[in-house]
């Protein structure tokens, strides 16, 4: 633990705080000491929670002993009466002292010691922030967690329920009748033992139901006891906003300070908790409650039984039949009254002014002086309704009768001050609220019957919607102050802009902080992708988002983005509509399969049971040592964009789909822009529009908020919209991200710095796997089939003649991107395994393997011609060199040797040939560079078709081979490049074909194709560029001989033929060639190479030179050409027989 003294307070941290966290814990001690409100912004991952939590309570201990302190003040006055002076100046200097760290603002009050209340939106936040106050050195603070039914009541009946308002009704049904003996064991167990010191100080929800369990007693109300003594309350937000919850768990406002965490959804709690919606059905459901209530009293009144001799008091009702008679008479009143409000049919619905709520109870009698005892009433039907399980026809258990009073409580919730006119304070209320009423489109599911009471008409009558809506969160607020909170702090990790935050919330916040993350530079990427990988726009407006080629576009994105991040991969859609309609599309077009082969999909759902059934779903999947991660297909605003953390592998990236733009034609959205636009003096110059794209733009930060949990974790955030790419929208970003932010006009380029931010990261920041894997399974000879990276090793057996060898699937980057390892690495890196499966059909070579990924994460712009024909040797050097871990055992050590051709080094030692046998020789290699030439254009040709056609189905085979023999009449690139477009750009496996027809491309039309392959695929096609230019973009453009092409059968020789009369004839020169003499001479012992392997650069040089003086010397490998100082690599070097000339 750590002492830090800030503003005269010391705060013990658990560690040495970063810069911004003592900047935080200043502000907080700030708003305590000076009594003042404040609005504080951290990024998610920065501590905050820890920050807040261990400022407020060293300043409630220093609090605490200034208190006491005053308590001791009369014995100072004693000791200083009596001649003891010293002891006088002490005191007086300790309480100075004292008086420092509480706040001068907090003098008068010398004697209390207020209490924290922490709020948060969901019982799992509260879960973690108790966690967090474990693990600090103010553990021993007596705590309380306020917690629903739902979450903490045992009773096994209750438990089986699955609807929120039955378990309450059950629960409240049974502690009045006192049938549940977990609340009945409750006196006992305080009689026998302390309520605190049995249950603890720091306790969570999980602590308190398992002590409940152990003691038999009820967590909930056990709960509640706890809080009375409690110095800090955990609760959620709707227990301290609504009037209602807060009188029911008894919350005390007077003299607190709140805190409201993650309080980026506040402004709409705040709204809702003083909003509803009362429906024509629930006024029908609640008459025929009435009705059927009045059938019991009646019952009961006849059949002259004594109420005192029931044996169940619970059903003993408290009102009379009168009472029930007259209730029913209002419900009746008030629904006439509703049905005569005109509404027309072609709108959506009327709006009317917030004081028109009290006119309309106003015609049933319902005003401020009969509102109480009307309150109460209801109460007492509800409660006996809920009670009575006896009868069948009372499903409801007065659910709309409880409805109705909750609406009442809404409306009179503030009382008006002393000598005010009610008329005026109603006028007052009403400026934060409209009515708005419009009819429910279809026909009820619930059909009515109606009794002699009820109009028969009404079930002719669609239902209308009473809908009262507060539109200033302000409202709430200022009903919090006026209860005498003393502070109230609101905190998140995107609440930007400030300004316009704090406007809407209608009570001053002197305090501010927008605090900058605890990251460095180099742990986040952040892009803009205005193109997917065909080229089409990514742009979920709503005239857009609904296109095929968008949703295809889009789909085409997330499966390349899918492959070359590792891990975990969330994706946020603007809403479920959209989401579905992706999915849907997807599934009907094999594209969900497609995506599905990189990482299994988990969708989040509505229900909060399947909820957690995904969310469980998705960890599965995380941890599981044969899958490559998971991709979480979310909504921003849904549970996954709030609070759920996904640190580490669990969240490697964020992909935002769309702005989440709130539907703009809801009539409460319109209303909530139409105030604003009508009260933007008072909101100091908040408008609706404002508004409206601030809520966009704070969704997105949430979800943005996911990728990024602790000060050590790295992660990507790709925005696929072109809107982002605006001034505005980098403005909105958050404040950590908004310098980083980088738009990218075509595909290729995003794919190349994702793949290379991966690989940095990796290296500079290693995280340890959550798991250590066993290895998967085996392959004979060390022959792998179907897979895309380089398996490392973890056995071998010796066997007398040959060596079996046991692969592990890789778990790093690096295993299966070996182009990504420089150098001897030892850092454990997160996990990142790839399915065993091949995306495209045919089965590769290990060598093959392991040069598409080489290419894929180091040189995407590098020429896919390179994947060509290897000789015998380097298949061997690539079994000893590219293994991550050394092989143990004894290793069996390949020697090479010399060659018995008229190139071997036994004609080194004689004299050289004569000027005729050197101009012979020089002819006979000439016209066999001719023929060889002629030989290889076909076998290239022959080899492109069969991986088009091994790659396309038939139909997409049979347009491309039209297309080819179109273009070889007509001689029109025009014809051609769509075709090959809509093939091969949009999949990231297709682009080396697209690629790879270059070759085949006229002389004159190569400037274009090149051109246009670089926009939408991101590879170069230009074998002119120098290996130093193109090092600057990662990666190289090579030109390799035609018959550099991987081994397929034979197909249709039309296509073939097609595709040679279109080879140009431009071939490059070798610059190994002597200009004197015109003999290619190894650069190393200057003489005809054996087995002479060429490099990009022109370097010529005998395989044995290359091997002993470059790959065996040191890890650089540098050319042995002066001057070219560039890291050799097998892929790079050439056969010198497939030169032309040589």
């Amino acid at each position: 633990m750590t002492l830090v003294d800030i503003n005269g307070v010391s705060v013990n941290f658990p560690f040495t705080p970063y810069a911004c966290q003592v900047d935080y814990m200043t502000k907080v001690l700030s708003c305590l000491q000076n009594c003042q409100n404040g609005v504080l912004e951290s990024p998610t991952g920065t501590g905050k929670t820890l920050s807040l939590l261990c400022a407020s309570l060293a300043w409630q201990e220093s609090k605490k002993a200034q208190v006491e302190l005053n308590k001791q003040a009369g014995v100072a006055a004693v000791l200083a009466a009596s001649g003891d002076g010293d002891g006088g100046r002490e005191m007086d200097k300790l309480l100075s002292s004292l008086s420092t760290a509480s706040g001068a603002t907090w003098g008068s009050e010398q004697f209390f010691v207020p209490k924290i209340i922490y709020a948060s939106r969901t019982h799992s936040q509260l879960s973690q922030a108790v966690q967090e106050l474990k693990r600090t050195a103010y553990n021993s603070v007596k705590s309380s967690v306020i917690g629903s039914r739902e979450q903490l009541c045992i009773h096994p009946q209750v438990q089986k329920l699955t609807n929120n308002t039955a378990k309450v009704q059950m629960c409240r049904s049974k502690v009045a009748g006192r049938h549940c003996h977990y609340y009945n064991n409750i006196e006992d167990f305080k009689k026998k033992s302390d309520t605190r010191t049995a249950m603890g100080n720091v306790v969570d929800i999980e602590d308190i139901v398992r002590i409940g369990h152990k003691t038999r007693t009820c967590p909930y109300y056990m709960a509640r006891e706890l809080k009375s003594d409690a110095d800090i309350v955990f609760l959620p937000y709707n227990y301290l906003l609504d009037s209602k919850s807060r009188k029911t768990h008894g919350v005390e406002l007077q003299g607190s300070i709140i805190i409201f965490d993650e309080a980026h959804n506040l402004e709409k709690i705040c709204e809702e908790s003083a909003s509803f919606d009362l429906s024509s059905l629930d006024l029908a459901t609640a008459i025929e409650e009435t009705t059927k209530l009045a059938e019991k009293l009646a019952e009961m009144s006849s059949s002259e039984m004594e109420f005192s001799q029931v044996e169940d008091s619970a059903i003993i009702p408290e009102f009379t039949l009168e009472d029930v008679i007259r209730l029913k008479k209002t419900l009746l009143d008030m629904e006439e009254h509703l049905d005569n409000v005109e509404v027309s049919d072609t709108q959506p619905g009327r709006t009317l002014p917030g004081i028109f709520i009290f006119e309309l109870l106003s015609k049933v009698n319902i005003n401020w002086t009969t509102k109480n005892d009307l309150l109460d009433k209801l109460d007492k039907m509800s409660t006996f309704l809920s009670n009575d399980g006896g009868h069948a026809a009372l499903n409801t258990k007065g659910a709309a009768l409880g409805k109705f009073g909750d609406c009442l409580k809404i409306i009179f919730s503030q009382e008006p001050a002393d000598g005010q006119l009610l008329f005026s304070h109603q006028q007052n209320l009403s400026q934060h609220f409209k009515v708005h009423i419009q009819t429910k489109k279809g026909d009820s599911k619930f059909k009515k019957n109606f009794d002699a009471w009820s109009n028969t008409s009404n079930a002719e009558k669609k239902e209308r919607i009473l809908s009262y809506w507060c539109f200033s969160p302000g409202h709430t607020m200022k009903d919090l102050m006026a209860h005498g909170v003393k502070v109230i702090i609101l905190t998140s990790g995107t609440l930007s802009p400030l300004d316009s935050f704090a406007k809407e919330m209608q009570i001053p916040f002197p305090v501010q902080l927008e605090n900058p993350h605890v990251i460095e530079p180099g742990q986040v990427w952040l892009g803009t992708v205005c193109k997917g990988p065909d080229g089409a726009t990514l742009n979920s407006d709503y005239k857009n988002r609904s296109t095929d080629e968008y949703k295809k576009s889009l789909g085409n994105t997330i499966t390349n983005f899918a492959r070359v991040v590792p891990n975990g991969l969330l994706v946020f859609f603007p809403s479920y509509p959209v989401m579905e309609a992706c999915i849907e599309m997807w599934k009907s077009s094999n594209q969900w399969t497609i995506i599905s082969q990189y990482k299994p999909v988990i969708v989040e759902p509505k229900g909060k049971t399947a909820f957690t059934e995904a969310i469980d779903e998705f960890y599965t999947k995380m941890n599981d040592p044969t899958l490559n991660g998971a991709i979480f297909m979310a909504v921003c605003r849904g549970k996954v964009s709030e609070g759920l953390d996904f640190a580490d592998a669990n969240g490697r990236a964020v992909m935002i789909t769309g702005l989440p733009f709130p539907p703009r034609f809801d009539p409460r959205i319109q209303l909530k822009m139409d105030f604003l636009q009508e009260n933007r003096d008072k909101f100091k110059g908040l408008d609706g529009n404002t508004w409206y794209r601030q809520q966009a733009t704070r969704a997105v930060n949430q979800a943005i908020g996911r990728v990024i949990r602790h000060n050590k974790d790295y992660g990507a955030i790709i925005l696929c919209d072109t809107r982002f790419s605006s001034t505005e929208s980098k403005k909105s970003l958050p404040l950590w991200v908004r310098d980083q932010s980088k738009v990218y006009p075509n595909f290729g380029l995003a794919v190349r710095d994702v793949i290379k931010f991966f690989k940095e990261a990796e290296k500079n920041y290693p995280c340890v796997a959550p798991k250590q894997h066993k290895p998967t399974g085996h392959s004979e000879g060390g022959i792998v089939t179907g897979v895309s990276f380089e398996p490392s090793f973890s056995k071998r057996s010796h066997g007398k003649d040959h060596v079996t060898i046991q692969y592990e699937r890789a778990s790093e980057v690096i295993c299966h991107m070996p182009s990504l390892k420089e150098g001897d690495e030892n850092t454990v890196y997160s996990q990142y395994s790839h399915s065993n499966r091949s995306v495209l059909p045919k089965k590769r070579s290990l060598l093959e393997a392991l040069d598409s990924s080489e290419e894929l994460s180091q040189e995407p712009f590098r020429s896919a011609n390179s994947m060509g024909n290897k000789s015998d040797i380097f298949s061997q050097e690539s079994s000893s060199k590219l293994p991550l871990k050394k092989l143990p055992g004894k290793q069996k050590r390949i020697k090479l040797k010399p060659s018995t051709s008229t190139h071997g080094s036994e004609n080194f030692e004689g004299p050289g040939p004569s000027e005729a046998e050197t101009s012979k020789n020089q002819g006979s290699l000439k016209e066999a560079a001719v023929r060889e030439r002629s030989k290889q254009a076909m076998s290239s040709s022959q080899d492109y078709v069969n991986e088009v056609r091994k790659a396309l189905s038939k139909d997409q085979y049979r347009q491309f081979s039209d297309a080819l023999h179109k273009y070889r009449k007509e001689n029109k690139i025009e014809i051609v490049l769509p075709v090959l477009t809509e093939l091969f750009a949009g999949s990231l496996e297709l682009h080396p074909l697209f690629q790879k027809f270059y070759r085949f491309v006229r002389p004159d039309h190569k400037i274009v194709y090149a051109q246009r392959c670089y926009e939408l695929t991101g590879l170069s096609c230009n074998s002119s560029l120098k290996h130093s230019d193109c090092s600057n973009n990662a990666g190289c453009s090579t030109h390799l001989p035609r018959s550099e092409v991987g081994r397929v059968p034979s197909t249709s020789s039309d296509s073939i033929k097609s595709l040679t009369g279109m080879i140009g004839t431009t071939e490059p020169r070798v610059s190994g060639v002597s200009a004197q003499d015109n003999v290619i001479k190894c650069i190393v012992c200057h003489q005809p190479p054996q087995k002479g392997l060429q490099h990009e650069c022109g370097a010529v040089a005998c395989l044995t030179c290359w091997v002993t003086k470059v790959f065996q010397v040191s890890p650089e490998r540098k050319c042995l050409k002066p001057g070219c100082d560039v890291r050799i690599k097998r892929k790079h070097l050439q056969l010198i027989s497939t030169i032309p000339g040589s």
